[in-house]
């Protein structure tokens, strides 16, 4: 089977309007498809985790896009929608040393060390949001995606760079329009700018005086260095800590609360201690995890992928996605459409990707998600019973560009109980 010429190849929505169906249907067709994307983009598709363990850890796939014959030869539009994200800069040179100097000096400044240390600023943080939350009037619904999942990850990144209060919040403001659906052309394009005009000052600031933060480690990791870490590259490292990790763990929380929302005897597990929180984050990852897609991986030459009978030809664009290998009865058994905290195997998800390219941030999400859930769990109650017109959460999910913000309806646990 050839990309190019087949003549019946699998729709990806872009819009994400129905991620799950669209992983059973692709299941259906087959463990390595041809897909054809939004703008007749084509590219090999699989949700079979196995497959997509190997194509993401396969030697012969490379992230770079100089390996992607339709963009060199001129197929793909300049003004594709996710062409700036996939062609970043720093990351284009023919044998991926850059990525691999540049993942070596992220690892030596963002230590385990480092990110456990961050540990009580995160409780701190989420205690002080509980407490806002705390004040909400009986039978008020709270905006709950935007007061407390976003808001974590957003004070949690700015305190690792090393930015003050007023800059978060203008960094916090500028980051929100970029992704604000309601935001203009104009207004994403202004927030593209102040985000990267906070984070060049930043840099600036940090050259001149270091600090204890992420910002000065990550410079000092090039002292002595042969290839220096320069600016431009600083900045996009720095913005790809913020893009990625903000709204995956963003996302990861209010999917776990809305998980746990329409799986009451779930939750009563974890009240009950029977299933830890950590647990309660792996499924949520593998249940409905924070990303659709991992987009892309290219053939360096000719692959015969194990798992298939498809031969990818060089060249050609693979998309992994991510939402349907968590969905995979092969990998999870037959019940793996179910929400169960107290599965095995939990860790055999591929949410945090696999491979050389595995999330450098994991360990800090995972920190971050599973104090927010524990905390607000003890904390809270709520009200499944909802409005006539809106469930108790309507939680926005990544799987979907037209969900719902998440909305609940709290009560203090104590106050329930009594």
């Amino acid at each position: 089977m050839d990309l190019a010429t087949c003549t019946d190849p699998f729709p990806l929505d872009p819009h994400a309007t129905n991620v799950l169906d669209e992983a059973r249907r692709l299941h259906e067709r087959g463990s390595l498809v041809p897909a054809v994307l939004d703008g007749g983009i084509r590219a090999w598709a699989t949700g079979h985790r196995d497959v997509a363990e190997a194509i993401l850890g396969g030697p012969a796939f490379r992230k770079n896009p100089e390996h992607w014959a339709d963009l060199q030869n001129g197929q793909v539009p300049a003004d594709w929608g996710i062409l700036e994200f996939i062609a970043m800069p720093g990351m284009l040179n023919e044998d991926g040393v850059r990525h691999r100097e540049l993942r070596s000096l992220v690892s030596r400044a963002f230590t385990p060390r480092r990110v456990e240390g961050l540990r009580p600023r995160i409780t701190e943080i989420v205690q002080k949001l509980i407490d806002g939350l705390a004040g909400t009037a009986p039978g008020e619904f709270v905006d709950l995606r935007r007061r407390f999942a976003f808001e974590l990850p957003m004070q949690i990144i700015c305190h690792l760079f090393g930015l003050d209060p007023s800059t978060s919040e203008t960094l916090a403001r500028d980051y929100t329009a970029i992704h604000d659906s309601h935001s203009t052309a104009e207004e994403v394009a202004t927030g593209k700018a102040g985000v990267g005009a906070v984070i060049a000052t930043l840099i600036a600031e940090k050259r001149a005086r270091r600090a204890d933060d992420l910002t000065s480690a990550l410079i000092d990791a090039t002292d002595g260095e042969n290839a220096t870490l320069d600016d431009e590259l600083l900045l996009y490292t720095l913005m790809l800590f913020l893009f990625a990790g903000h709204e995956t763990t963003m996302n990861l929380i209010t999917n776990a609360l809305k998980a746990l929302s329409d799986h009451p005897g779930q939750l009563d597990l974890v009240h009950d201690g029977a299933v830890p929180i950590d647990d309660v984050v792996e499924e949520t990852l593998r249940f409905n995890g924070p990303i659709n897609t991992i987009m892309f991986r290219y053939a360096a030459e000719d692959v015969a992928v194990p798992g298939t009978d498809v031969t990818v030809n060089q060249g050609d664009a693979v998309v992994i996605c991510v939402a349907a290998t968590g969905r995979d009865a092969g990998a999870f058994g037959p019940d793996a459409d179910r929400f169960d905290v107290s599965r095995s195997a939990l860790a055999r998800h591929l949410a945090f990707g696999h491979g050389a390219h595995y999330c450098i941030g994991a360990p800090l999400a995972r920190m971050m998600a599973g104090t927010a859930l524990a905390a607000f769990i003890e904390h809270f109650d709520w009200d499944r019973t909802g409005a006539p017109t809106s469930p108790a959460i309507s939680s926005y999910s990544s799987n979907s560009d037209t969900a719902l913000w998440a909305q609940i309806r709290l009560r203090a646990a104590a106050t329930a109980a009594a």
